[in-house]
């Protein structure tokens, strides 16, 4: 199901918001970017802000929320590695810009809760995260054929010994952060999954008609 919140990313993302914003902050920490003044309220949340223009060290962050002076971000990224760990905070007085558009849809979590996805639903309810188990949210695999009215989105999970096991899987839903950020798609699996030890594994697809 397409939540609200999705709904609204969705609309940002492809409805022609092409409005950024550039500047130099003031201060940064890992999960800020400070300016003096320039900011509109709530204006840019759901967007990426690129920090540094250096090849190799430029880290994006993706805005959670906003103040006239504060962007609330999830979490520095390294580009190339989005799924992996944080970056490092970049420079106190790094330049920046504010992108165009809304972060991609691209990372995944599970849950045992078995309700009913709703669309007033903005998180995925008894979602797992267990800190360094391998059922987390994480990066998964877009694929699309050109011209097909549809894409899907694969994340292969498996169960270490930090996990929190059995576990019987029911849910999943879809983010544009690695944690916490905007829930767009949340979806009953078409049948439960249990995992009982370290090693087993839990693949999902999640299929997005486009049209």
């Amino acid at each position: 199901m397409l939540v609200n919140s999705g709904r609204d990313l969705q609309s940002q993302t492809m409805g022609g918001d092409v409005t950024a914003f550039t500047g130099t902050a003031t201060a940064t920490s890992a999960t800020s970017l400070t300016v003096a003044s320039g900011f509109t309220a709530s204006a840019y949340i759901g967007k990426i802000v690129v920090a540094g223009t250096t090849p190799g060290t430029a880290v994006y962050g993706i805005i959670t929320a906003n103040s006239t002076t504060v962007l609330t971000i999830d979490r520095w990224y390294n580009p190339l590695t989005p799924g992996g760990t944080a970056a490092s905070t970049p420079s106190a007085t790094t330049t920046f810009i504010i992108m165009p558009g809304g972060a991609p849809v691209a990372y995944m979590g599970l849950t045992a809760n078995a309700g009913a996805a709703a669309g007033s639903d903005t998180t995925l309810t008894g979602e797992i995260t267990t800190s360094g188990g391998g059922l987390i949210r994480k990066l998964s695999t877009y694929a699309h054929t050109a011209g097909v009215a549809s894409y899907t989105q694969t994340a292969v999970f498996t169960a270490n010994g930090t996990d929190s096991l059995p576990v019987t899987v029911a849910k999943m839903g879809t983010f544009n952060s690695l944690t916490g950020g905007i829930m767009a798609f949340e979806t009953l699996l078409n049948a439960t999954a249990t995992l009982s030890l370290s090693g087993d594994q839990l693949t999902v697809t999640d299929t997005v008609t486009t049209s």
